[in-house]
């Protein structure tokens, strides 16, 4: 008895198995070849023959061999009959030990749902599944000509147009759809301008403390990055070097919660025009806001050509979307327009046309007027919770819009422990309260934690509050 026969007597087929027959037998001769146990070039029998030795039907025998020469394993020859192929497809495959048992191992994700006090945390249960799993169905199964065309590199004409009428509507900013341009996210934006305007080689003037991901995005492509200090009414023109673009939080500055009056604003802008740069306005979560008439946007009191304006859906909608957007003066707009181009959009075209829908239909402004609801009511949740739990350890205090709250640590918390030690110890205990400290360069900076309320329903915030309590009294 050769080889190939030893091997093929020793194949034996499960009837019990939920598996079909074919299937089964399919993969063993796979196996058996990919092992080395059927040579290449060897003859496989009949299929009549095969099939009485296995006592199964001629039919499973066929269907088997047919899958075997069309994954390329076998290769009929004209009045011989079919042989193994003697250059395999899947040579990679036949390494030493192929035929052994082994196990794939799941990926372990690690936390599955928003954990106490993560900032800009979203909460699943208020979010409106059913129409937005309608929205979806219906462009996937009856795509517009717009749609059916391609991908748009400057993102879903629909969609630009839906978010020039929210931003009149919410912010009172006046652009075109055609200065409107669909991105995914902080990270593209910034490669976005780094290509447009030419920032290689230049300067950009950060917040400090600020968003880690600017510096990072800015630093690894040879722009030069400068942090400049915030204080109590945000970021200071006047400590402001000459620099090519300037990043900057004003209605709400990330990650310490303060506004920049409308004296610094204009300040900004005068600036801008002095150093002939550009400003770069990250208005991140402007839609949530609880109390007062929000200041003015820059874009929107800027009399010139300088000042560009990004939103995000991330915060006000979905982080899963991985969407945002970008709007620009009509100058830069085409330069924007030629990298998206040439580049190509890395924002996912699946979800836009819906998202156009949802916000022109009115449902987005229904969605977040209902989220600017309860989440003002989380965050005085919040507010009586820390006063409840952390009185002498923790103080926080009401900010007119957001999605979290600084606090800031008290004199005898101050003395034992500081703010990264706090958030590490927290962190180990199950909860997540990022440093404010380890968002600030270089220096150590102010000392505080950030305390994200909006995933969190008033019970879950008051738990969480007494749990931190009893980790910091130890």
């Amino acid at each position: 008895m050769s080889t190939s026969d030893a091997a093929i007597a020793a194949i034996a087929l499960d009837r019990a198995s939920s598996s079909p027959l074919h299937v089964q037998l399919t993969g063993q001769l796979r196996d058996m070849i990919l092992s080395g146990r059927i040579a290449p070039g060897g003859r496989l029998p009949g299929s009549r023959a095969f099939a009485s030795d296995l006592g199964v039907s001629r039919i499973t025998v066929t269907t088997s061999m047919d899958q075997l020469v069309a994954e390329g394993f076998a290769e009929g020859r004209h009045g011989k009959g079919l042989f193994v192929a003697p250059h395999l497809p899947d040579t990679s495959l036949k390494i030493a030990g192929f035929d052994e048992p082994f196990d794939i191992q799941p990926i372990e994700t690690g936390r599955s749902s928003p954990v106490p006090f993560q900032p800009a945390a979203h909460d699943a249960r208020l979010f409106p599944h059913d129409e937005w799993a309608k929205l979806l169905e219906q462009n996937w199964r009856n795509p517009d000509n717009r749609t059916a065309s391609g991908i748009e590199p400057s993102g879903h004409p629909a969609l630009r147009e839906a978010i020039a009428h929210h931003l009149h509507e919410w912010r009172g900013l006046r652009c075109q759809p055609s200065q409107v341009f669909v991105t995914a996210g902080g990270g593209d934006t910034t490669q976005l301008l780094i290509r447009a305007i030419g920032l290689v080689g230049h300067n950009v003037v950060l917040e400090d403390p600020g968003y880690p991901l600017f510096a990072s995005e800015l630093s690894h492509q040879g722009v030069g990055v400068v942090p400049v200090a915030v204080d109590d009414e945000g970021l200071d023109p006047a400590a402001m070097p000459a620099a090519r673009l300037a990043i900057v939080t004003p209605s709400r500055h990330y990650p310490t919660g303060v506004t920049m009056p409308l004296a610094r604003r204009l300040d900004l802008l005068a600036w801008s025009d002095r150093h002939e740069a550009l400003v770069l306005e990250d208005d991140f979560d402007s839609e949530y806001r609880y109390r007062g008439t929000p200041l003015p946007t820059l874009m929107g009191l800027a009399n010139n050509d300088r000042v560009l304006y990004m939103g995000s859906f991330s915060k006000v909608f979905t982080p899963q979307l991985r969407l945002g957007y970008l709007v620009a003066p009509r100058p830069l707009a085409t330069s924007i327009e030629h990298v998206l181009s040439e580049r190509g959009p890395l924002a996912s075209a699946i979800a836009q046309p819906a998202l156009a829908q949802f916000m022109a239909s009115g449902r987005f402004a229904t969605h977040i007027r209902r989220m600017r609801r309860v989440y003002g009511v989380r965050q005085q949740a919040l507010i009586d919770s820390v006063s409840r739990h952390l009185t002498g350890l923790l103080s926080v205090q009401a900010e007119a819009g957001g999605m979290h709250l600084t606090a800031r640590l008290c004199c005898g918390l101050a003395a034992r422990m500081t703010d990264v030690q706090v958030s590490h110890r927290a962190r180990e205990a199950g909860l997540v309260l990022p440093a404010l400290s380890s968002y600030c360069a270089g220096s150590v900076g102010d000392q505080g934690l950030l305390m994200g309320y909006s995933g969190f329903d008033e019970i879950e915030l008051d738990a969480a509050c007494a749990k931190l309590a009893g980790l910091l009294q130890v």
